[in-house]
């Protein structure tokens, strides 16, 4: 890497971090790269780049170790692993009872993307178990990448009429997998140690309760009956649930943030259908909208001499 291409790419990746920050300390950054990446080669000088432009987008995006969103990810992300990879065995195990075969009932042009899917996800969760989180999201990247080729797959075929409907369906299974990986990759490294006991305990927990609610009275068929009520409550509950970690509420916003990506996902093809159409959910999108909105402007308020209370 020449010095016009370096110079290039650090400001690259230095036009990541807020403006504000940038122009206090942007160069430092730049000479700190410099002076490290001194007698390095290529591929670590390419790293330390990918690196110091990843942090700037923490910061932008305010999920660094010291704020509220990388804290709350950190802490959500042994849940997220555990539930991630026990679907995954669930899915791995009914599809192999039901049908007998390797791929369950998908044709040929799913076998990839779906067990990558699968042996990802279960990979992913035994890592986190371990502590390697490096890995971990590694391997819940390669989950998330295989349910997106599923959910392109499932709407670009010919024969797909609907292509809303099919996308909505094939959601209801991949989107948890895509959610989940975001969120763990979300967590920042610095946060994310070896995990404890108690950790390793939530981590199984959620591996062995998310396939039984998963299975339970065959929620994936299409017509599942529930009342759009109960449907709208569990997407409703485990959103306001997250966001009260605007005040600081980990305790109830962990468990809402990790079960979210699951109950947004399998419900909002059975609303859809039950409501008649996307623009009937619009109230309840405008009524959820408003409560996080509100419950964001009470975390918010300033308390004497502008100090946040939250």
């Amino acid at each position: 890497m020449s010095m016009i291409d370096s110079t290039v790419a650090v400001r690259t990746a230095l036009a990541f971090y807020p403006g504000r920050y940038r122009r206090e300390r942007g160069d430092e950054l730049a000479v700190v790269f410099a002076d490290t990446t001194a007698e390095a080669g290529s591929v670590a000088k390419v790293r330390e780049l990918l690196d110091l432009g990843a942090y700037g987008l923490r910061m932008r995006t305010g999920l660094t170790s010291t704020s509220r969103g990388g804290r709350l990810a950190a802490l959500t992300a042994p849940l997220v692993a555990g539930a991630a990879g026990g679907l995954a065995a669930g899915q791995a195990l009914l599809s192999r009872l039901e049908s007998g075969v390797a791929h369950g009932d998908w044709g040929p042009l799913h076998f990839l993307p779906y067990w990558a899917l699968l042996g990802a996800a279960m990979l992913s969760a035994v890592a986190a178990l371990l502590g390697r989180w490096a890995a971990a999201k590694l391997l819940a990247g390669v989950s998330a990448l295989a349910a997106v080729v599923d959910l392109v797959w499932s709407v670009s075929s010919p024969h797909v009429l609907q292509p809303l409907w099919y996308f909505l369906e094939a959601l209801q299974w991949n989107g948890p997998f895509v959610l989940w990986a975001l969120l763990l990759l979300a967590a920042p490294k610095d946060a994310l140690s070896v995990p404890t006991w108690r950790e390793r305990g939530l981590l199984l927990a959620a591996a062995v309760l998310t396939p039984v609610a998963a299975f339970a009275d065959n929620v994936y068929t299409s017509w599942y009956h529930l009342d759009p009520q109960w449907r709208a409550l569990m997407i409703v509950v485990p959103l306001l649930m997250a966001l009260a970690a605007v005040r600081g509420w980990y305790l109830v916003a962990v468990p809402g943030l990790a079960a979210l990506p699951w109950t947004f996902s399998v419900n909002l093809h059975g609303l859809w259908q039950q409501e008649g159409g996307a623009w009937k959910l619009l109230p309840m999108a405008a009524l959820t909208v408003s409560a996080a909105v509100a419950l964001a402007l009470v975390g918010r308020r300033k308390g004497p001499g502008g100090r946040q209370l939250a």
